[in-house]
């Protein structure tokens, strides 16, 4: 009698639930954490505008409420919601269900072609068993999940202003020497603008350029499409500029967009242009990959300048270990001539640990031409490309990994000589195993004072009240555990972002030691001081005659003073 009327109360319980009926329970393993997986086969790609893409969410060991998806972008992203709110509402989603889910995005039209992030956090709820036999109970639980997708913009119908040619007049450049420099540049869109700006940085007085008449900024009122524009600049050469290339940015902006390209004026010599490599054409699977199954990713290497580009290094990669390359992933190119160009071919293959997700793929450029100067930084290229792996549905696969998902520091900008708080969030990528008996320990990268000092060699921070070394004994899937260390800074640490390195080492759910690290940038200030010796006149002036004044400056900080200004106030002239 005893046992019947516990059966009757368990199912009223069950009945009061809403949305959850006798079904539900007796289909769902409700000891169980819900685990949720992005099952998209496709990288997305947007257009400059409004977009709609869709993504498909598969819920597994466990029903779900109230779900709720919120997009989050990077700071600088070109992509933001184009939705009133920017969370969606699901509501309940049953067990082993696929879920279609629409994000409604807006790219700006400044957007450079390239792969960008966005990362989805849902939030539920869920019902679990406690208890065991007659005491056993349902309790509402709250649960989340996170997981980065990435997008392609294609933005090749975005109208562009390229640099064709650069002349000077005279054509060769000399020590202290006035001349004309003609940048032109032609539209290459398929409609006119009207008052484009178009600015010259890089000039600098004392080794360099400097504008003699006019201004750094040129405003053309008109520039009509398929056809070729000029912008003059009136500059003179340092009278201590070196020989060779120099390197000076010009920054086009019109309709809201701003771009900057880069040219070389050759000291010495005839300047004429200097070589401009653009990747171009990149092609990529359009359809989900298998483990171990070869993908190609293709792309053009064209030199849109006017000089050989030359001693090319071309270097494509993926930032996770279970996209490895078939075929070497770095090639060498000797030259590319003007309005030339190469096609290049990787091949690449997801091994076993890859679960079902995007891969960007990054591509790396690095080149040269005969205006750089020796010693000087080489022109970079950067792209991404995207592909979809598909794991087979068996995330179990992959090795559960531990990594940093956030950082913060209190406060945000790190002082010499003080204590700060760093707030670390470790997180369990696995969607299915529990991490567990977790040691982490917090090194420093070397080299984070100067060389004369008495902390050289050692790290700049050090544990206050604690140890650099903390243990975890579990993280569940998806899930993480939130640890604040408190630390002081050396106070003759240099004024830089340092790194901090967390060691992981821990277990499986079947045992098997893992290990792995993270890194962690610093961000240090040194304040700046400056003092002054007092002021020395003479002591008597004459009217109409100048007058010496005497001062002497000390930086008695820790950091270099750039820019200083001097400014004398008081009843003269």
């Amino acid at each position: 009698m005893k046992r019947f009327f516990c059966i009757i109360l368990l199912l009223l319980i069950v009945l009061q639930i809403p949305g959850l009926g006798w079904a539900n329970i007796s289909t769902s393993p409700s000891i169980y954490e819900p685990t949720l997986q992005i099952e998209s086969r496709e990288m997305p790609v947007l257009k400059v505008g409004t977009n709609t893409i869709q993504i498909v969410l598969k819920v597994a060991n466990n029903n779900i409420r109230d779900l709720v998806v919120v997009p989050e972008f990077d700071r600088d992203s070109p992509i933001t919601s184009n939705s009133f709110t920017n969370s969606i509402s699901i509501g309940n989603v049953k067990m082993d269900a696929k879920v279609p889910i629409n994000l409604d995005l807006l790219l700006s039209p400044t957007a450079k072609e390239a792969t960008y992030p966005i990362t989805l956090n849902f939030n539920y709820k869920y019902y679990v068993y406690e208890g065991e036999g007659e005491d056993k109970t349902l309790r509402l639980q709250n649960g989340s999940y996170r997981e980065t997708i990435f997008v392609k913009v294609d933005n090749t119908s975005q109208p562009r202003l390229l640099i064709s040619k650069v002349t000077t007049n005279p054509a060769v450049i000399t020590a202290n020497q006035d001349f004309k420099l003609n940048v032109y540049f032609e539209n290459k869109g398929s409609f006119d603008f009207n008052n484009v700006s178009v600015k010259l940085k890089g000039l600098n007085n004392d080794g360099g350029f400097y504008i003699t008449q006019g201004s750094d900024t040129q405003i053309i009122k008109k520039v009509p499409r398929n056809l070729v524009s000029y912008a003059t600049f009136h500059i003179k050469a340092a009278q201590n500029i070196s020989k060779g290339g120099h390197k000076l940015d010009v920054t086009f902006s019109y309709n809201g967009i701003e771009d900057t390209q880069s040219i070389y004026l050759n000291v010495g010599g005839d300047s004429g242009q200097s070589s401009n490599l653009l990747i171009e054409n990149i092609v990529e699977p359009k359809s989900a990959v298998g483990t171990n199954e070869d993908f190609t990713i293709k792309f053009d290497l064209r030199n849109n300048g006017g000089i050989t580009a030359k001693n090319i290094l071309v270097k494509v990669e993926s930032t996770d270990p279970a996209i490895l390359p078939k075929t070497t992933n770095i090639e060498r190119i000797n030259s590319i001539a003007p309005n030339s160009s190469e096609t290049l071919e990787f091949v690449f293959f997801p091994t076993e640990d890859a679960i079902s997700k995007n891969y960007p793929i990054s591509i790396n450029v690095e080149y040269e031409d005969d205006l750089n100067l020796p010693g000087e930084k080489r022109p970079i290229l950067n792209q991404y490309a995207g592909v979809y792996v598909d794991g087979g549905g068996d995330t179990t696969k992959g090795k559960p990994r531990l990594i940093i998902d956030k950082y913060s520091f209190e406060p945000q900008l790190v002082k010499a000589g003080e204590n700060f708080e760093m707030k670390l969030s470790f997180f369990n990528t696995s969607s299915t195993k529990t991490v567990r008996n977790i040691k982490i320990f917090l090194t420093a990268e070397p080299g984070g004072t100067s060389t004369d000092s008495p902390n050289a060699g050692g790290s700049v921070f050090t544990p206050v009240d604690s140890s650099n070394t903390f243990y975890i004994d579990s993280i569940p899937p998806k899930g993480r555990v939130e640890k604040t260390i408190t630390m002081f800074t050396v106070p003759d640490a240099l004024a830089k972002t340092h790194t901090i390195i967390a060691n992981f080492e821990y277990e499986d759910s079947e045992g098997n030691p893992l290990e792995d690290q993270e890194r962690i940038g610093v961000p240090v200030v040194q304040q700046s001081k400056l003092d002054t010796s007092e002021l020395t006149l003479y002591p008597d002036a004459m009217v109409g005659q100048p007058t010496p004044v005497s001062l002497e400056f000390y930086n008695t900080g820790k950091v270099t003073l750039y820019n200083m200004m001097v400014k004398l106030e008081g009843d003269f002239q």
